[in-house]
């Protein structure tokens, strides 16, 4: 009997082996894949609600990486913390063996990915949308982040492996395309992004991307290849929209309280289109944030990366001049980057009243708040007060409000009420916050009209942005590529992705070895050489693409 039984099983594996095609096909019942995962309209809705997460991964300021392209390697920060192995080193950090070259090109190139499943399946007869107009708009946002993402590949690394296809097998054979094409196909992903998003009227949900968002970027791909017409005209899309316009007068939840318009822009809870006391019409693409929601996405860390230890701050006789961090001076606020002179100093030479240099939005005094310190119910500047700032002003220094929410964290993280003690988690935002206001697309434009040689309607373009600031105009004969540049510091810092913008400028070596204090000799004079205009691609990336050769850029052999 067990001698039959044994034969059995030889005789049914015999006959299985004949036809193992058949058996060996996997069907897929209880887990996800593209095949089952890609089937209704809402499949690709969540799809793209990945995408904007992934997005505000490497957009949002919730990690040294991002803190770095904002402006740690870049001429408006410096990272104190660790000076001499600091990320504002380029020969020690700037190479393909990083993990911060990496954490881009991946993050970027996953973007690529998951946008190319949506742009190469949501045309598939069999999936039934209930107009051809959704299945557009969703195709177009797809579209729109393969740009964007490709836009950033390509001003970091150059020309990078364009990869237009959903790869469902693992590929070895990766190799660069050249920056042009890499820019000409943006181009083509975001005029189609452009015909078929949303106007903002249409728009029913914030944060979505519209027609307006599309050409900014579209706008700035241009400048990347220097068509300056084109950049002029996508530009002009956004701001000959009657929907938009700068917001020149107080508005949302703080509108009745001290304070002027640029600091409403960033004020909790006024930055989307449809605000309490809006509405915002300068708001472009912002990302969204919920507080205490489960999934409610990710706040900037401002305070964290940006603001500054004056809890840690003691007075000449060495009694602390803080009772501890509070919801009025900025919570805990830490600081690992630190604002330079040329942010807190430089920009402002020509012109102090600047709206931007308020005290409601760059502070640069406070009152101590220990009954213990002789100081007490003084300004700590003004008084001379403070017995160290630090070596590298980490524990003092002017730090502005755009990301500091002063006297304006949320009830729960307020430890104290009576005093304004917080709790350790107010160190971050806490709000939504701006991917792209319309000032910058006037920046925009001002620097195509100086590619261009019209000087004088770049100057007019600033001084829509400098007249909301109350600030003195610009003439024609004043405007250089450097102060657009000045000009997008004072109106968008923290906000712009700094490198980026350097880059694309063909200004990063000069800047940095002009501006960042670690650079130019005012704490040490790192080496920064031309070749840094590139990232390195990551050696890893180079390594497992053993069936082509993966080109390193000139300098990181």
């Amino acid at each position: 009997m067990k001698n039959l039984r044994i034969l059995s099983i030889v005789m049914i594996l015999a006959l299985s082996s004949c036809n193992e095609s058949k058996w060996l096909n996997e069907e897929v019942y209880s887990f996800y894949s593209p095949e089952n995962s890609y089937v209704t309209p809402e499949h690709f809705n969540s799809a793209i609600a990945r995408i904007y997460a992934e997005v505000a991964n490497v957009n949002v300021c919730t990690n040294d990486n991002t803190a770095i392209l904002k402006g740690g390697f870049a001429d408006n920060l410096y990272h104190f913390y660790s000076p001499e192995g600091t990320v504002c080193n380029y020969v020690k950090n700037c190479i393909p063996e990083s993990g911060i070259m990496s954490f881009f090109w991946t993050n970027y190139y996953k973007i690529v990915f998951d946008a190319n499943v949506i742009i190469s399946r949501i045309d598939d007869e069999g999936i039934t949308f209930p107009s051809d107009k959704q299945r557009a708009s969703l195709k177009a946002e797809a579209s729109f982040f393969r740009a964007w993402a490709y836009k950033n590949l390509a001003i970091l690394f150059g020309g990078v492996p364009l990869i237009l296809e959903e790869i469902d097998e693992p590929r070895r054979d990766f190799i660069r395309t050249s920056r042009d094409d890499v820019y000409n196909q943006c181009v083509t992903d975001l005029q189609f992004a452009v015909d078929n998003l949303p106007d903002v009227a249409e728009l029913t949900e914030d944060g979505r991307l519209t027609k307006a968002a599309a050409s900014h970027i579209l706008s700035e791909v241009y400048l990347c290849m220097k068509d300056w017409d084109r950049a002029i005209s996508a530009a002009s899309a956004v701001i000959n929209n009657p929907a938009y316009a700068l917001m020149t007068q107080r508005f949302g939840t703080w509108k009745d309280r001290p304070g002027d318009v640029f600091r409403d822009l960033f004020i909790r809870d006024n930055q989307n289109r449809n605000c309490t006391g809006g509405p915002n019409t300068e708001a472009i693409w912002v990302n969204q944030y919920e507080y205490n929601v489960p999934g409610g996405g990710v706040t900037e860390s401002g305070p964290r990366f940006f603001g500054v230890w004056y809890w840690s701050l003691q007075d000449k006789n060495g009694v602390p001049l803080f009772i501890s961090f509070t919801n009025q001076n900025g919570g805990r606020a830490f600081g690992f980057y630190a604002n330079n002179d040329y942010i807190n100093y430089d920009i402002w030479e020509d012109d102090w009243n600047d709206m931007r240099n308020s005290e409601y939005n760059i502070r640069r005094d406070m009152v101590a708040d220990n009954p213990e310190s002789e100081y007490y119910g003084k300004k700590i500047v003004e008084s001379d007060a403070i017995l160290d700032p630090g070596p590298y002003n980490e524990f003092w220094r002017p730090f502005w409000a755009k990301f500091v929410p002063f006297d304006n964290f949320p009830t729960e993280t307020i430890q104290d009420p009576a005093t304004g003690v917080t709790y350790t988690s107010a160190m971050a935002a806490f709000t939504d916050s701006y991917f792209i206001r319309l000032a910058e697309t006037y920046l925009l434009r001002a620097e195509a009209y100086l590619g261009k040689g019209n000087l004088e309607s770049a100057a007019a373009d600033i001084n829509v942005v400098r007249r909301r600031a109350n600030a003195t105009p610009v003439s024609a004969g004043e405007v250089n590529l450097d102060y657009i540049l000045d000009e997008r510091s004072r109106e968008l810092e923290y906000e712009e992705m700094r490198v980026l913008t350097l880059m694309r400028c063909e200004k990063l070596i000069e800047r940095v070895k002009k501006y960042n204090p670690f650079f130019n000799g005012k704490y040490s004079s790192h080496d920064i050489y031309d070749y840094h205009q590139l990232w390195p691609v990551p050696q890893s990336e180079i390594e497992r693409n053993t069936d082509a050769v993966l080109e390193q850029n000139p300098g990181y052999n």
